[in-house]
């Protein structure tokens, strides 16, 4: 039999192929992104890096095509719902359906913690003079996606049982005015205050709170109440668009819905604002307007298998793109492998394709070596439950994100400590993955 064949015959009949289509695509555009956006030019044959948003302001229009992690969210809200729905059915716990989750989305940051950790520390203790173009911090910085997915899936089932008792459209709302209240304090007094990184500290607010809502938009997907007719679907694409223009056009959003790397000029994207809304509206017009036609396709083996092999891998290919990125950028522009232009012209955009390429044919490689860790083991036995499991859970939220906040602001690499290792936000990143049962055993509790 086939690859392709027994790609087909193992997947269910009730799966919804459209959802892990619109995962996949949303994930390689972002990858596709990351890629493009990074500028390597030559001063006087010295290598420079930048950020194309920066250095050529007029491409951040692209944008608002690029930024499709709202689109990974409002799936995940559905995917989520239908997974809980099933698990409870079956009598699982949340404890228990909470470490399943977690397993399958945190278990690959093992191998890749496990790599750029003592690389990092080679590279500051060995070799602390040796320059890099990209630097630990953009290989590391992904894993901000997944402390925010797995906070709004943990919450899942406290988020879909209000969904299934009093709606969500309150739920909607509520967020969708914390989120221009936070807006305003961002965008005026803001400024003025603590800041977090790049931006003011009072945005932060808003990484929980619009993430959260458009989580819960994929509920009102799972249930099947998002416009099913032509018409209802433009001019939810419309209306998204519309809205973007007046908030950019005539409001205080600014045009980049992703931040620009080392500046503190405002974004939509990091932390989000409300303009992710709007951005949200007219994505899911357009993918709902596809969904039909789509869905046909899918229906081929040989159109959906390439679909599945991507998915049962996407959070590795996800993980893995930027320190595949930072290593070819260090290795092929210092040896020559890829020319180095002066500015960001015609034959620096020519170079893209054959820079896609190469990193393509990396990371294909280095998936294929770790993809292991995503599509392993994911079941448990036994059951957890009660409050202890869940608090154990909760705890183990807590400590991963904290831990990737670290891992965030140091890059891997913090001075003055042993082995100049951040140490704490690694205590905190493991100790969170205990917490939540994605690595050792899984602490039980007896009904």
């Amino acid at each position: 039999m086939s690859l392709i064949a027994r790609i087909e015959a193992a997947t269910p009949a009730d799966r919804d192929r459209f959802l892990d289509a619109v995962r996949v695509a949303s994930i390689l555009l972002v990858v596709l992104g990351h890629w493009v956006v990074r500028v390597v030019t030559s001063d006087d044959d010295e290598l420079r890096t930048g950020y194309l948003l920066a250095v050529a302001p007029a491409s951040q229009w692209v944008t608002l095509l690029v930024q499709v992690m709202p689109l990974f969210f409002l799936v995940g809200g559905a995917v989520n719902a239908q997974s809980w729905r099933r698990a409870r059915e079956q009598g699982s716990t949340a404890a228990d359906w909470m470490t399943l989750r977690a397993r399958r989305l945190l278990r690959p940051t093992l191998p890749l913690i496990a790599v750029l950790v003592p690389v990092a520390c080679l590279m500051v203790n060995v070799w602390p003079d040796h320059a890099l173009l990209l630097d630990f911090r953009a290989a590391i910085f992904p894993l901000w996606f997944l402390a925010a997915y797995l906070l709004v899936t943990a919450l899942t089932p406290l988020t879909l049982a209000w969904h299934e008792r009093h709606g969500s459209m309150l739920l909607l709302a509520a967020g969708g005015i914390v989120t221009l209240v936070v807006d305003g304090l961002r965008f005026t007094v803001g400024a003025d205050g603590p800041w977090l990184g790049t931006q003011p500290a009072v945005a932060a607010i808003n990484v929980i709170v619009v993430w959260l809502v458009i989580h819960q938009l994929g509920f009102i997907w799972a249930d099947d109440g998002l416009p099913t007719k032509a018409a209802t679907q433009g001019a939810l694409m419309l209306a998204g668009g519309a809205l973007l223009i007046v908030m950019i056009g005539w409001g205080p959003y600014p045009l980049t819905m992703v931040p620009i790397e080392g500046s503190r000029a405002p974004n939509n994207g990091g932390p989000p604002t409300a303009a992710l809304y709007a951005l949200t509206l007219m994505q899911l017009g357009i993918v709902l307007a596809l969904r039909r036609s789509v869905t046909a396709w899918l229906a081929r083996p040989g159109i959906w298998a390439p679909v599945a092999l991507i998915g049962a891998g996407l959070m590795t290919v996800y993980l893995w793109h930027q320190p595949v990125l930072v290593l070819m950028t260090n290795l092929a522009y210092p040896l020559g492998w890829m020319p180095v232009t002066e500015t960001v012209d015609l034959s620096w955009w020519l170079w893209r394709l054959p820079w896609v390429a190469l990193c393509t044919i990396v990371l294909t490689v280095v998936v294929l070596v770790v993809q292991r860790f995503e599509t392993g083991h994911t079941k448990i036995s036994g059951e957890t439950a009660g409050r202890h499991a869940l608090l154990l859970r909760a705890a183990g939220v807590l400590l991963f994100c904290v831990g990737v906040a670290g891992f965030i602001h140091t890059g891997l690499v913090q001075e003055g400590l042993p082995l100049q290792l951040p140490w704490v936000p690694l205590l905190a990143f493991f100790a969170g993955l205990w917490g939540l049962g994605a690595i050792g055993g899984v602490a039980r509790v007896n009904r």
